[in-house]
Order: structure tokens, then sequence, then C-alpha cells
């Protein structure tokens, strides 16, 4: 699996990228949405984990939100699973998440054993989606 972390936190990069390296995965990491989207550009993730606030893209104004629109809007990285991580674990930014288009919600801190086994299903579901030729909007 190909997984991509977004996150401006760079303890939380590191500790859910060694979760995940040891998970057998292939991980790559990115503090702001452009190098995000370079990475993805390269390495054509099957799961993207993204925070919803990253404060070292600030000066562009861009955040998890302008990540999954870039995402969704490019046919090479359509069907990408992408999961919306958070500390503002508030109903309105559940709601947000879900109505712009995020696979799913995972509040911090994480369990990260139940955040690898998600990640894992979700795989399966791009999977699909990529064979289907796009995204599953169902």
């Amino acid at each position: 699996m190909r997984v991509l972390i977004v996150d401006d936190d760079t303890a939380t990069v590191s500790f859910m990228r060694l979760a995940f390296e040891a998970a057998g995965d292939e991980v790559r990491t990115a503090t702001t949405v452009d190098d995000a989207l370079r990475e993805a550009a390269t390495m054509l993730p099957d799961v993207v984990l993204s925070d919803l606030t990253l404060a070292r893209s600030v000066p562009d104004g861009a955040d998890g939100f302008a990540l999954l629109r870039a995402l969704r809007s490019d046919t090479a990285t359509e069907h990408v699973g992408v999961l919306a991580v958070s500390g503002a674990d508030h109903p309105e930014v559940l709601r947000a998440a879900e109505e712009r288009g995020f696979d799913g919600f995972v509040a911090k801190p994480v369990d990260i054993a139940s955040l690898i086994e998600r990640v894992h299903r979700l795989g399966v579901v791009v999977a699909g989606r990529a064979d289907s030729g796009g995204v599953d909007r169902a």
C-alpha cells in the first residue's frame, strides 16, 4: 500500500511514518499542500492522510480541503482515498469533511493500529475505484 502523510507537525509525521512502514507500506510525507501534490504526482498513493490545517501552508491559504480539491481534480489522483486527520473533532468539522468529499475523518490523537487497519480497508476500495476508471460516488 502506498500512503502519503500530510501534516505540518513533524512529530506526527514521524510517528505515522514509522508505524505504516512497520506495517509494510510504502510511505511518503509532506508538510505543505504544494509538497503533497508533488509527492502524489510521483508516488500515486493509494491513500492520503491529510491534516485539515497546515500552518506551513498559511501564506498561500492552502489546507487539507485545498489538497482534496486538487487531488480530485487531477485524473491521475481522482480515485485516491483521502482521510481527514484533525484535532478539531467537532460536529461542524466532521460535516465539512464529509460534504467536501473526504473518504473519512480521523480524530487526533490517533489510535495507530486502528488507523492502519482503516487505511488498508480504504486501499481495497480505492483499488476498485481505479479499476472502474474513476471515483466511486455512490
